[in-house]
């Protein structure tokens, strides 16, 4: 695949607008929906003062597809998450995450797969599916982010061990081989106990911020008792070239974190799913910087693994999925597998509303209702990843879901103490329901963690990487060959957040189909999303506009984009409104 060049198309400009403030104070809740009201008012006429601000796009078709097999096609990756020894622990048995992005600047997304021993790998992707490997670093890591962690303009790497502070390898910009290019470091600060980790701006003001949950069960004694307010979840707001440490949670179990907006006022909220029937921990944005404790759901998940977020009936609210360990049937051979962990549940102390499966919250824009029984996917076994993303390209997102574990202390009573699974996809069948698709080829027994989705062969379709446990990771190529896309990336330079962490993206065809993204950087269980956002355009394949809300509320418009091309959308500043 060739780069994709800034200059590769005509450029089209949106309506003259109104340079922004900076600095800009966090929105409260209670303004919120009316200040997106007035945005999303801004560049269709309004005369109300609104921040609009300009946008150019270029554009670039896909690649030719092919071969068309109707189905998803798996090639071993060069990498393997092992633990320390020839034994299992139940902590070895969780496994590491993956994370995809741009690392040398190329327009190809490149992986980064977290090994819980020996070397993390980096996969420089040089187009076609060829990958080129090379050893990051050396250690014990859990959950791996793309991200600009230093506010330098270039993607770093975050990795979270779990019994102690982040890592960060950055990016220097220069180099050929990975130990030129990337320096060990520790982002000053950001010093808390971590597991799972998400950045977004939490504060308004144009820079990438983090929330971190640490895995208590996992830390010894000895350092449960010297935590301080460095374990349970932490919230670290940049100020300057340094992150400042606010303790919202004392305790969590915390295997997923998620920044976005919840309550549906325009502002982001702090979700953190935790396992070990600790509750989930939710906390929407208020006045004045206040983050204020919430229970908006009617139900959450007994042992929260993995989150995602979607909107999967194209109503324009984001729905949320959490995964959790329910048994996929109730055959005896099955039951009987989860009979040491059925018994733990069942003595388990848990609040009124959790519930040992997975959770659809299906939003309305008022409130959450919880729908995962009636789209059949409360039950896909002892799940951890489970993501949202348009597999065949027919305008609905589908879900995918990687399961297995393996703990001595668990499954004694099993060959190789291993609760073996396949994977589990399912086609969504019109923002209605979900039906399994078994022709999709995606139902690997081989022990996954870590999933994301991105198009790596740039072609416009959603290919899979999988971190598997004791297995070869995993990529899976798209060869369903089906329907129209388009792909999107946001551009936001000069800022400390040049991928426009937070935005969220609308594209709406010439037949009227809305379809909106989010750009977020954690998903799933301990994995890290692309910024490129994929929309499957189904029936829509005439030309696509965009609404762009960029992080701090500016709204900007492009039109007339063609499907089966790649966008980049590239915010300009300087413009004046009449």
């Amino acid at each position: 695949m060739s780069k994709r060049p800034p200059n590769s198309a005509s450029v089209a400009e949106c309506c003259p607008a109104r340079a922004l403030p900076t600095g800009r104070m966090r929105r409260t809740a209670a303004l919120a929906p009316a200040m997106v009201v007035m945005l999303m008012a801004a560049c269709s006429g309004s005369q109300d003062a609104a921040p609009r601000v300009p946008a150019s796009v270029a554009v670039e078709p896909h690649v030719d597809r092919g071969p068309c097999e109707g189905r998803f096609v798996p090639h071993a990756l060069d990498h393997e998450t092992r633990g320390p020894g020839a034994s299992q622990s139940m902590f070895d048995g969780m496994g590491a995450g993956l994370a995809v992005g741009d690392l040398n600047s190329d327009g190809r997304d490149d992986l980064v797969l977290a090994n819980l021993s020996g070397e993390t790998s980096l996969l420089w992707n040089d187009g076609g599916l060829k990958f080129r490997r090379e050893s990051l670093v050396e250690g014990r890591f859990r959950h791996a982010v793309i991200v600009d962690g230093d506010g330098d303009g270039l993607s770093d790497v975050i990795l979270t061990t779990g019994v102690g502070r982040p890592l960060a390898m950055i990016n220097t910009g220069t180099g050929a081989t990975a130990s030129e290019r990337f320096t060990r470091a520790e982002l000053e600060g950001l010093d808390a106990y971590t597991y799972a980790i998400a950045w977004g701006d939490l504060g308004g003001d144009g820079d990438l911020d983090a929330v971190t949950g640490a895995y208590n069960a996992e830390l010894t004694a000895e350092r449960r008792l010297n935590l301080g307010d460095k374990g349970g979840v932490g919230l670290f707001e940049r100020e300057g070239n340094a992150f400042t440490h606010t303790q919202l949670a004392v305790e969590s179990q915390a295997l997923a974190a998620r920044i976005g907006d919840i309550d549906g006022d325009g502002a982001v909220d702090i979700f953190v799913g935790n396992d070990l029937a600790t509750p989930d921990l939710i906390w929407l944005a208020g006045p004045e910087g206040a983050w204020i404790p919430a229970s908006p759901f009617t139900q959450t998940a007994f042992s929260t693994m993995g989150v995602d977020s979607g909107d999967i009936d194209n109503d324009g609210d984001i729905d949320l999925f959490a995964t959790d360990m329910k048994p996929m049937d109730d055959k005896p051979e099955t039951v009987a597998a989860y009979t040491n962990v059925q018994a733990d549940i069942d003595a388990s102390p848990t609040d009124d509303i959790q519930r040992p499966e997975n959770v659809l919250l299906l939003s309305d824009g008022d409130g959450y209702a919880s729908e995962a029984p009636s789209f059949g996917i409360e039950a896909t076994g002892w799940s951890w990843s489970g993501l949202f993303g348009d597999l065949d390209n027919d305008g609905f997102q589908d879900l995918y879901v990687v399961n297995g574990m393996v703990a001595d202390n668990l499954f004694d009573h099993l060959p190789d103490a291993s609760l073996t699974e396949p994977n589990q996809v399912f086609r969504n069948v019109d923002g209605s329901r979900f039906e399994f698709a078994a022709g999709w080829g995606l139902d690997d027994t081989t022990g996954g963690r870590g999933l994301a989705m991105a198009d790596l062969d740039s072609d416009g379709d959603l290919d899979i990487v999988v971190n598997n446990l004791n297995a070869a990771s995993r990529l899976h190529e798209n060869r369903l060959c089906a329907g129209s896309s388009l792909t999107v990336a946001l551009e936001w330079a000069g800022t400390l957040n040049p991928s426009a962490i937070g935005a969220r993206v609308t594209a709406t065809g010439t037949d009227g189909s809305v379809f909106v993204r989010t750009v977020e950087t954690s998903r799933g269980y301990l994995s890290g999303a692309t910024p490129t956002m994929h929309f499957g355009l189904g029936a829509a394949a005439g030309p696509v506009d965009l609404e762009v809300v960029w992080p701090d509320g500016g709204v900007s418009q492009v039109s007339g984009i063609p499907p089966d091309h790649h966008a980049s959308v590239r915010r300009l500043e300087g413009a004046e409104s009449p």
